[in-house]
């Protein structure tokens, strides 16, 4: 049987997080050009929500290709009922991939021009 690994005791009093992490309170208030470092929570829950949506769509592509690729299965003579099997399963997983890669790729070209103009229009007003 293997050993357990000893745990190291701590000796001394444990760090204040709120002492070692002092320089990154938000001590310039509500003002977003006070400090450039400073994260917009706002921000953050959007592209929180872009992800998951991201995800969602990513799923639902996989499983509308999968269904796709068990309607089309390939048109070959197998040998071995096992060799049928991994056969159409992989051919009904790659249609699967193939679909949530192209549903990802067309979202983020329509995340992303609208975002790349919005930008190109800042630059351009400062």
């Amino acid at each position: 049987m293997l050993a357990r690994m000893p745990r190291r005791r701590q000796t001394g009093p444990m760090p204040d997080v709120f002492e070692t992490f002092a320089h990154r309170v938000d001590e310039h208030g509500d003002d977003p050009q006070a400090d450039p470092t400073r994260v917009d929570p706002g921000q953050i829950a959007k592209g929180a929500g872009v992800s998951l949506g991201l995800m969602v769509l990513a799923g639902v592509g996989f499983v509308l290709g999968f269904w796709t690729g068990t309607q089309n299965e390939p048109d070959l003579a197998y040998d071995n009922i096992v060799w049928e099997g991994v056969i159409k399963v992989g051919f009904a997983a790659l249609c699967g991939l193939l679909a949530a890669a192209a549903l990802l790729a067309l979202a983020a070209l329509a995340i992303g021009i609208p975002w790349a103009q919005r930008q190109r229009q800042r630059r351009r007003g400062h």
